[in-house]
């Protein structure tokens, strides 16, 4: 079973490209950066339910 599981959006691509640019400046992979993106607000949003 894989560690991770795939997801597909759509995406404007001019918005693709700057943060492709943008995960490229980070180090980071499109895909890597948008996790950890994700990440951060799921951890946000948790922090916030439990206050």
């Amino acid at each position: 079973m894989p560690k991770t599981k795939l997801l597909n959006i759509r995406i404007d691509p001019d918005l693709k490209k700057k943060a492709k640019k943008l995960a490229q400046e980070d180090g980071r992979s499109l895909s890597n950066w948008v996790t950890k993106l994700i990440a951060k607000q799921v951890e946000k949003a948790e922090k916030e339910q439990d206050s």
